[in-house]
């Protein structure tokens, strides 16, 4: 094969990469998602959402705002789920204020009696993380940008708060930098709200939601009435409910 036609063959693919993300940025334009301010939370109100996993009804899952002083919140979430190896206690204790920007965290894990502990502090554009396992501790440190935010991978309180705190349009693509403490480092997360609506079953009854996609977890957001009435890990294969409250 004659060099000429290899590098012919070369530009021909790079050029059309280069078409299709022009094309994709073009056709899809993405914005920043940003939380314009925190809705007025109220305080002592428990949230409960039933824990599904292989459609396997395994536990429940809570979040409280137990205080509000001065522009900021204490949200404590607490999820037990039964698994194959057991019982796993999730408990957290999360500080953030009117904008949903995060000062501390502290997340402690009892799995059939061993107890792991995640503690997150955020200062000046740091994140700090310490994390306990097996009576070991380790410490992670990494740049926090001042349009990042923090969320719990398999909370439904912390995606709650932060997707009505925005201003999200039907038909639009969000992109965001938020930190998620399990992973111990940020990940650049995609939204796309869907242009229609979607009716799904929640409690018996036919809910008409605004459904929000995020590509680089799996998730999926079922919004009615002002509140998240649905979240799915597809990645994990589970659904979180809300329940009558």
């Amino acid at each position: 094969m004659k060099r000429s036609t290899v590098f012919l063959g070369v530009f021909i693919i790079l050029a059309s990469s280069f078409l299709i993300e022009y094309y994709t940025n073009t056709r899809f334009p993405t914005n920043d998602l940003v939380v314009s301010h925190v809705p007025e939370l109220e305080v002592g109100r428990v949230h409960r959402f039933s824990y599904v996993h292989k459609l396997v009804d395994v536990g429940t899952t809570t979040y409280i705002l137990t205080k509000k002083q001065g522009d900021m919140y204490t949200l404590e979430s607490s999820s037990d789920v039964m698994t194959e190896s057991g019982r796993i206690q999730l408990e957290s204790n999360f500080i953030f204020d009117e904008w949903f920007k995060p000062k501390s965290y502290i997340l402690n894990v009892d799995q059939n009696g061993e107890l792991d502990e995640i503690e997150v502090n955020f200062t000046e554009n740091k994140v700090v993380s310490k994390v306990t396992v097996a009576n070991e501790t380790v410490t992670l440190s990494d740049e926090f940008p001042e349009t990042a935010y923090m969320v719990e991978n398999n909370m439904p309180g912390f995606w709650e708060i932060l997707l009505l705190s925005s201003d999200l349009d039907m038909g639009a693509r969000y992109t965001v930098k938020v930190y998620i403490p399990q992973g111990g480092t940020l990940f650049d997360l995609q939204f796309y709200v869907q242009n229609d609506p979607k009716t799904i079953t929640v409690e018996g009854q036919q809910l008409s939601c605004i459904v929000i996609q995020e590509s680089t977890l799996d998730l999926r957001f079922y919004i009615y009435d002002g509140k998240m009435v649905q979240m799915r890990n597809e990645d994990q294969d589970i659904i979180f409910t809300r329940l009558d409250d």
